[in-house]
């Protein structure tokens, strides 16, 4: 209980969530992203490369029995959990584990142990005009390309009233930043997004997250 009332402390006020991403490839490059998972503790990580499986029970696989991945459904304002069985060396239930993690979205990870738990992506970089759909209402996002900074700096344009919410592994709390329409800014500032970091946008009417991305620029 304690668990879902963490997750769902932004979940709540969740409307709709569309995760259809356009791409379009120039050239096929191919990265590894690292992410690690605080002793006892949650990160709000993502994937930005297309591997032959996206899906959490290959990402993710094999883990600490206990370990759970936590993807956001906007339909119930609820997280669909994939928990890690050491019976079964497996994700499950396998319907949660089937669930696909693709660049530009993102997922909550549990290390039930004592010590970090890290995971290494391999895959294809996307490349070439990206576009996110960004819905009314509360999403989980992440940048489509492996790359560090703001979600500013990495192309999300804000609205009036639109909030980030991003996870902080350290304080295992969220900090919050939303756009103030009369100084054109976030406020207070956007913290910076390393790569595979994802976070929650609540929007206040639906857009879009479009950049051009090329490795060789």
């Amino acid at each position: 209980m304690r668990t879902k009332t963490l997750l769902l402390t932004v979940a709540m006020t969740a409307v709709t969530l569309a995760p259809a991403i356009g791409q379009v490839f120039s050239e096929n490059v191919v990265g590894i992203v690292t992410k690690t998972v605080p002793p006892n503790g949650f990160a709000l990580i993502s994937n930005p490369l297309l591997a032959a499986d996206n899906s959490i029970g290959v990402l993710f696989s094999p883990a600490p029995s206990g370990t759970a991945v936590f993807k956001f459904d906007s339909a119930t304002a609820q997280f669909i959990t994939a928990t890690f069985d050491d019976l079964d060396n497996a994700f499950l239930p396998k319907s949660a584990a089937d669930q696909k993690v693709l660049p530009g979205e993102g997922v909550f990870v549990r290390n039930p142990t004592r010590v970090p738990l890290t995971f290494t992506f391999v895959g294809v970089v996307p490349q070439g005009d990206l576009k996110n759909p960004l819905p009314k209402g509360l999403s989980m996002l992440s940048s489509q390309v492996p790359q560090a900074g703001t979600a500013a700096d990495l192309g999300l344009i804000g609205s009036a009233g639109d909030t980030v919410f991003q996870w902080d592994t350290a304080t295992q709390r969220y900090r919050t930043s939303t756009f103030d329409d009369l100084d054109n800014a976030w406020l207070p500032p956007l913290g910076t997004l390393e790569v595979g970091d994802a976070f929650f946008l609540s929007k206040q009417q639906a857009g879009s997250w479009d950049r051009r991305f090329s490795v060789s620029e």
